[in-house]
């Protein structure tokens, strides 16, 4: 019998069963790489709902 682990919650324990399988092959990234990640423009008195309803609506999919 063969145990897996699973982070205990969070964001990332959606992808835990697809990695545990092989099918999925996360990159490591430290927080020195949060330079090459894209951060928007953001008002300061926008909330965090309003900017996840507003980018759905500019979703077309």
């Amino acid at each position: 019998m063969t145990a897996v682990l699973s982070p205990a919650g969070g964001p990332m324990e959606r992808y835990a069963h697809l990695v545990a399988q092989g099918r999925v092959k996360l990159k490591p990234v430290t927080t020195a790489d949060r330079h090459d990640m894209p951060h928007p423009e953001v008002a300061e008195d926008a909330g965090p709902r309003a900017l996840l309803l507003a980018e759905c609506e500019e979703d077309d999919r």
